[in-house]
């Protein structure tokens, strides 16, 4: 296989391999397209239009939280009885707001 010069470091030379660079070329290329699924996989707060289209895809986590739709008063009095102060309970229970994350996946009604 054909070496290739790729610069200089402390003054020796660094030579890689034709296959090296393919290499590192189509690993970045499957980063790139897991990106999108590493996207869903982190569960954070979502708005219900982002469940629903996460849902579609088959987010088993978004169904669920979909299908608890709760009553933002209920989310307020939920929250302050697990000691959350004020205003973590008012951003955690926005209405439109899922969070497939959670302990128990729940979306807030609008």
């Amino acid at each position: 296989m054909r070496e290739l010069f790729v610069g200089m470091y402390n003054g020796d030379e660094i030579i890689a391999k034709k296959g090296d660079l393919v290499m590192r070329f189509v690993l970045c290329i499957l980063l790139m397209a897991l990106s999108p699924a590493i996207a869903f996989a982190a569960k954070g707060p979502m708005s219900r239009s982002e469940a629903q289209e996460a849902a579609a895809k088959g987010d088993a986590d978004a169904a669920a939280a979909i299908t608890m739709t709760i009553d933002r008063q209920i989310c307020l009095n939920e929250c302050a009885k697990r000691a959350y102060n004020t205003d973590e309970c008012i951003y955690a229970c926005r209405p439109g707001l899922c969070n497939p994350g959670a302990e128990r996946p729940y979306c807030i009604a609008k």
